[in-house]
């Protein structure tokens, strides 16, 4: 990994590793996306796009006394290549405060390190579930396909749980039976926080129960929004070429620059395994 070039930085390994921890707990605070798509990788850096097949449509296997009788063989309907952007964010370390920890025997305050990378999460959920038109790729809202489905009024109740269950069986309609996840904004996760009927429980744990491969809200997606899929790396995988890396960028007047980084894409295999609530 010589294109870091991180032996040139005037830090220790102990204070490589401090901001290492700090970016990988940063990102993960995060990242929701990951939680509920397959990855695939690490690729390597100098992976530019990556080939992945396209399946559409509803299968069905065969049922006969021989095993001879005329069947839809599944295989790809089409194939496409996407390409992996740079997700980036660059902080600086004054040189008078590394200076003064070395001297002081103090740690090296990693704040920075952190919030470059709270700044990269956030770009990568973006890039999952917007998409990104300029560089032509397609995210969970976007995607040429999918399932789209009405939004009702959650601010009544039960309305969240029943937009969810609709959207449960056009997926099972489509030839998707779970495990579901879903991903919403904040404002329709908070609505789903309160009392369901008589039940003493809340319309959210209803629906905890209904999507067992997650229920989560990022911050990326606004408005009343929410997004299910059917969780699979036959449905969807996340393409990772540079996992989450520091690099070290080199020293401008005197200060020293770095780089939190890395490069992935979101693969749609089977678009209509995801249902968009809008």
């Amino acid at each position: 990994m010589d294109y870091l070039d991180r032996e040139a930085a005037p830090l220790s390994n102990i204070e490589w590793n401090k901001i290492d921890e700090a970016v990988i707990s940063s990102a993960r605070g995060i990242l929701v996306g990951r939680k509920v798509i397959s990855l695939l990788g690490p690729l390597g850096a100098g992976t530019y796009d990556v080939p992945f097949s396209i399946y559409a449509g509803k299968n069905a296997a065969g049922v006969d006394m021989t095993g001879e009788g005329e069947n839809p063989i599944i295989a790809a309907n089409s194939h496409k290549t996407v390409q992996l952007p740079l997700l980036y964010a660059d902080f600086k370390v004054s040189w008078r405060e590394m200076e003064t920890d070395h001297k002081l025997g103090l740690p090296i305050d990693a704040s920075s390190a952190a919030i470059a990378a709270g700044a990269v999460a956030t770009q990568e959920d973006a890039l999952i579930f917007n998409g990104n038109e300029e560089l032509g790729i397609e995210g969970l809202f976007t995607a040429t396909g999918r399932l789209i489905n009405k939004i009702g009024k959650w601010d009544e109740p039960g309305a969240g749980l029943a937009d969810i269950v609709k959207a449960i069986g056009c997926l099972s309609g489509a030839g998707h039976y779970g495990p579901y996840a879903i991903v919403m904004s904040p404002v329709q996760y908070g609505k789903l926080v309160r009392a369901y009927a008589n039940t003493g429980l809340l319309e959210l744990d209803h629906v905890k129960a209904l999507l067992t491969g997650g229920v989560y809200y990022s911050n990326v997606i606004t408005g009343e929004k929410a997004v299910i899929i059917e969780t699979g790396a036959q449905n969807l995988s996340l393409a990772v070429g540079q996992d989450f890396t520091v690099g070290y960028l080199g020293a401008e007047k005197m200060n020293h620059l770095f780089r939190v980084m890395e490069t992935l894409a979101l693969l749609i295999k089977r678009p209509c395994s995801i249902c968009t609530l809008e």
